[in-house]
């Protein structure tokens, strides 16, 4: 299991380009999609998408009852952050 954890909803804009993101990185991870999870589970609490690394916030945020992630960083942005 990967230890990259992608959350999103499936309506949210910016679900795609962060998936294009992730792979172009060469990232591997799991994609938890909100909308599928029961009420009060702790993964509903962030944006969409947010990137987490455990309980580390890559990109995203903590947001109680959603809402969008914008702007994503850019591929070497990514690879920074995350070296």
């Amino acid at each position: 299991m990967s230890k990259y954890k992608l959350i999103y909803f499936n309506s949210c804009p910016n679900y795609q380009a962060a998936v294009d993101l992730l792979n172009q990185s060469g990232l591997e991870f799991e994609a938890v999609c909100q909308d599928d999870l029961e009420e009060g589970d702790l993964l509903k609490n962030y944006s969409s998408p947010t990137l987490l690394d455990g309980e580390r916030i890559i990109f995203g945020s903590e947001a109680k009852g959603g809402g969008c992630s914008i702007p994503l960083p850019k591929k070497e942005e990514l690879l920074k952050i995350l070296n």
